[in-house]
This record gives structure tokens, C-alpha cells and sequence, in this order.
């Protein structure tokens, strides 16, 4: 061989295992901006290893999964594909496009790309693990239990795994195989901080069945009453719909022209509240109450919730009462929920209301102060002011009260239920003592 070869090829070698490693070097530090977040910095040493290897897919791949991570779906799947242009069975750009589709919403595609490399065969652990959660994402948790139980039975050392399955029997309503999932988890890892607030939370979940229960106290002037107030069977049909059957006698103990009279109102009603997604839920109740002089109402209610990203979110509701012998009643409502901190939020209502037979509307402002621990204790302290719809002749309409109720949840089957209000008007003062029970019963 020619010796003059020998130091050009040196320097082609020296130059390729450079290139080489410079190259590793910005792999390195690319992904390590990604995962710190710091996404524009990551593309741009992305960007720099394709400008010199445009089909490098260890920099398609990776950025592919920073714009994912970034929430940027489109430039993801841009990406991801053009790794596939080059190899069409490249194990993390079909990985990419899983997760990516199933970020922004389209299961159906995430599905199929899932099971594209799970036939592949060149990454069944990872296919698995992302079929499993498709099904906990998508909803259907029966599918999500038996996955992760198969996977946490085979990589009993996954905390990860254990996690996900006390999740999955979450949304299957089984929160005592929830709680053991979880438990196992936190036995491996005690800080694990997900395992934690899902068995904080756990206490605190509505069950598949709830009986409630509430009697009170009312004195209206020198009129004293003790009552059976509110009796509730409630039951979760479905993982976004909750029914509840009602038998209600607040107003025998609220209203104080029935205190004062000894007389009792009574209702007997249906309903249900169903969480349509995220941001969206609904409350509709109609039945039937029976007021003094055997006059019988239709009466139906409801109320939509509307959750906004921060803690916030936005409530329009009403009720309707129609009978044949008096006026209809009605009232409505809006109000709102200012989170301050993590346990305290501020409540504003404006209320307005026609009461039957009444000679004008009554309206009236409410303020509620909300705490809630990560417990599942709850704390109402709240006042309200407004104008009875009282007649002309009173020269002074104003009403004002104030409230406090709480919900203690002083073990997981039995919740204790407190409230008070006191409230003057330009008829009578009232005061009203209630106090109730929760009893849960779970899977």
C-alpha cells in the first residue's frame, strides 16, 4: 500500500469516530434539555445534529417526542413519520406515534400504532405497558385491571405497574382493591408521591352506593320543630353518571311560614349528575312535593357545571315548581369558584326567586368561604344579604343570614354531617340546627 495512503485514511477515521462522537454528545445533551423542559433549547440541538444528518432517527425520534412532551401534536407526528420514511419499523418513532395520537386525544390511532410494534417484536414490553394505558385513558377499566395485573404479576418490582392498577380499580369503583394496589406500591417505594394522593384521595371518592341521612332543628320566634329533613340513596350507574333517589323535608325546617304554622311540605324526587368529560357536568332532579292544604307541585331542577383549567370553574342552575292551584315558583342562580390556595376557595352566588303567592321577587347575594383538607374534610362558612319579596307595606325588605356546614369523614364507611343557619327577614328570625350521616358502601 501506498504510505501516503495510510495518513489519509487515518484522518478519515479520526474524522468519522469524531463525527461520531460529537455527535452521541448532542444526542445526550438534546434529550437531557427535553426532559428538563426546556423544549426550544432541545430542538435547536435537535435541529443541529439534522442539518448534518437529515435521516438521523435517533434525533427524529427524540425530536418528535420533545414537541409531544411540548404539546405540539402536529410537529410530533410530522417527526415521528419522517422516521418511518426511513425505517417503517424504527421501535421508537412507532412508540412516539402511540403516545403521541393518545395525548391529543385520538385513541383510535394510538390503538393502531401500539399494536403495529407490538407486532413487530421488537419492543413487547413497551407495547404492552401503552395498551394498557390506552384502555386506563380511554375509560375502559375492566381491560385496564386485567393489564396491569398481568403486568404487575410479571415485573413484581415495578412500582409503576402497581400504581397504575390502583387506578384502574379506581375507575372501576373498587376502591378496596384500589387501596391494596396501592399499598403494595407504597411498600416498595413509601415516597412514591402518586401512590400517596390516589390512597389520600381513595377516602374521599364518591362509593358505588351512599345512603344519606339528615334530621334538624328550626325555631322560628318562639315556635320550636324537630324534623326528619332529607333521606338519599345514591348509586353510580356508570363511571360518568351518578342516580339518586331523594326524600326531602327541608323546608318543614327552613321555610319559617311552616315552622311558625306546624306544618309540613314534602318531596319525593329522582335525579341524576352526569360528568359528560372534564370540563363539563350536569345535574337534572324532577319529582312531586305535597305542600299544606294537600296542594301538590311538579317540581324539577337542575344545574351545569362548567370546570375551568386552575381550580376555577362557573355554576348556572335552577328550580321550577308548578301546581294547578298556586302561582309557579321558580328560582335561579349563578355562581362561581375562586381557588386562593389549595384548600380555600372563595364561592360568590347571586340568587333570584319567586315564591308563590308572593307579591314581588326576592333576590339575594351569597358569599361561601370553601376549605377542604386532602382528607376529604369540608368546611361552608358563608353569609348572604338580599331583599325578600315581601309588600310595599314593609318600609324594611332587607334578609340576611349566615351559615356554616361541614362533612367529616371520621372513617371510610361513615362521613358525620353538620350545618347551621341563622337568617332574619321582615317577617321572623329563624334558626336552623341539622346534622346528618353518610354511609358508604364500597366494592
Amino acid at each position: 500500500m501506498n504510505s501516503s495512503i495510510i495518513p489519509l485514511l487515518f484522518f478519515l477515521l479520526s474524522w468519522q469516530l469524531g463525527l461520531a462522537q460529537s455527535t452521541s454528545e448532542l444526542l445526550n445533551k438534546a434529550h437531557a434539555q427535553a426532559v428538563a423542559g426546556n423544549h426550544a433549547e432541545a430542538e435547536k440541538t435537535y435541529g443541529l445534529i439534522l442539518s448534518k444528518a437529515p435521516d438521523n432517527l435517533e434525533a427524529l425520534a427524540g425530536s418528535g417526542h420533545n414537541f409531544s412532551w411540548n404539546k405540539e401534536y402536529d410537529q410530533a407526528r410530522i417527526r415521528f413519520e419522517r422516521a418511518l420514511s426511513v425505517d417503517t419499523h424504527y421501535p421508537d418513532a412507532l412508540l412516539g406515534l402511540a403516545y403521541n395520537y393518545a395525548r391529543s386525544g385520538n385513541f383510535e390511532a394510538s390503538e393502531k400504532y401500539f399494536l403495529q410494534l407490538q407486532q413487530t417484536g421488537s419492543a413487547p414490553a413497551e407495547a404492552e405497558k401503552g395498551l394498557a394505558y390506552l384502555a386506563l385513558w380511554r375509560g375502559r377499566s375492566k381491560q385496564a385491571i386485567q393489564a396491569f395485573l398481568h403486568l404487575a404479576q410479571n415485573n413484581p418490582s415495578v412500582v409503576e405497574y402497581r400504581v397504575a392498577l390502583g387506578q384502574a380499580y379506581l375507575l372501576d369503583q373498587q376502591t378496596s382493591k384500589a387501596r391494596i394496589a396501592l399499598q403494595s406500591a407504597l411498600q416498595i417505594e413509601p415516597g412514591n408521591r402518586t401512590a400517596n394522593e390516589l390512597l389520600e384521595a381513595s377516602a374521599t371518592l364518591s362509593a358505588p352506593f351512599e345512603l344519606d341521612v339528615w334530621s334538624g332543628f328550626s325555631q322560628s320566634d318562639s315556635e320550636k320543630k324537630f324534623a326528619l329533613r332529607t333521606v338519599q340513596i345514591t348509586t353510580q350507574m356508570n363511571p360518568k353518571l351518578r342516580m339518586y333517589l331523594k326524600y326531602d323535608n327541608s323546608l318543614t325546617a327552613d321555610l319559617a311560614a311552616l315552622v311558625r304554622a306546624n306544618q309540613e311540605a314534602q318531596a319525593l324526587s329522582i335525579g341524576g349528575v352526569a360528568a359528560w368529560n372534564r370540563t363539563l357536568t350536569t345535574r337534572l332532579e324532577s319529582g312531586l312535593r305535597i305542600l299544606p292544604d294537600n296542594i301538590t307541585q311538579t317540581i324539577i331542577s337542575g344545574e351545569q357545571v362548567y370546570f375551568i383549567p386552575g381550580g376555577y370553574n362557573l355554576k348556572i342552575g335552577g328550580f321550577l315548581g308548578v301546581s294547578q292551584k298556586v302561582q309557579n315558583e321558580w328560582l335561579t342562580y349563578l355562581g362561581t369558584r375562586i381557588p386562593l390556595t389549595p384548600w380555600y376557595a372563595l364561592e360568590p352566588y347571586y340568587f333570584r326567586s319567586k315564591v308563590a303567592n308572593a307579591p314581588r321577587t326576592e333576590n339575594r347575594f351569597m358569599l361561601n368561604n370553601h376549605l377542604r383538607s386532602k382528607t376529604g374534610y369540608e368546611l361552608n362558612l358563608g353569609l348572604y344579604t338580599g331583599q325578600a319579596g315581601v309588600e310595599d307595606t314593609f318600609s324594611d325588605k332587607r334578609l340576611n343570614g349566615v351559615y356554616a356546614s361541614a362533612v367529616l369523614p371520621v372513617s371510610t364507611p361513615i362521613w358525620a354531617l353538620l350545618s347551621i343557619r341563622w337568617e332574619q327577614t321582615p317577617l321572623t328570625k329563624l334558626t336552623v340546627l341539622a346534622a346528618g350521616v353518610k354511609v358508604r358502601f364500597e366494592k
